[in-house]
C-alpha cells in the first residue's frame, strides 16, 4: 500500500474508436429502404365524394329528424349548398308556408342537444 501523500503512478488506457460492445453498421449492410406510397389522384377523389357523399347522407339523415318531430308531418325539407360548401336546409311549413333556413353547423347542434336531453317516460310497447 501507498502512504498517503505519494504521488500515484498514471496509467493511460487505449480507447477504442467505437464504443466498446455495440456493432459497427456500415451502409452495404441496411436494408434497402422502400418506395414511399403512391396515391394516385383518382383515389384521392374517389376518397373525397365518398367522404363527401357521407356528410350529405348525415345531414339529410338530421334534418329528416327534426323534420319528422310531429307526427303530422307537416314539414318539408330541401337540402342546397352554398358559395362556401356549407350544406343548408331548408324548412317549409305545409300548414302556413314559413320558410326557415339551418345551417349544417347548427343542424348539428340541434341534434346534439336532442340527443343529450333524454326523454321524461320511456314508453316501450
Amino acid at each position: 500500500m501507498n502512504p498517503v501523500g505519494l504521488p500515484q503512478p498514471i496509467i493511460q488506457a487505449k480507447v477504442p474508436s467505437a464504443p466498446v460492445g455495440l456493432p459497427t453498421v456500415r451502409s452495404a449492410d441496411l436494408p434497402a429502404s422502400l418506395p414511399d406510397p403512391v396515391v394516385s389522384d383518382v383515389q384521392i377523389n374517389v376518397q373525397a365524394q365518398a367522404a363527401e357523399q357521407r356528410r350529405f347522407e348525415t345531414v339529410q339523415r338530421l334534418a329528416q329528424d327534426i323534420a319528422n318531430v310531429f307526427i303530422v308531418g307537416d314539414k318539408r325539407f330541401t337540402i342546397f349548398k352554398d358559395m362556401s360548401g356549407q350544406y343548408v336546409t331548408r324548412f317549409t311549413s305545409l300548414r302556413d308556408g314559413q320558410v326557415t333556413y339551418i345551417p349544417e353547423p347548427e343542424l348539428f347542434r340541434m341534434q346534439s342537444s336532442a340527443q343529450n336531453s333524454a326523454p321524461a317516460l320511456d314508453i316501450k310497447i
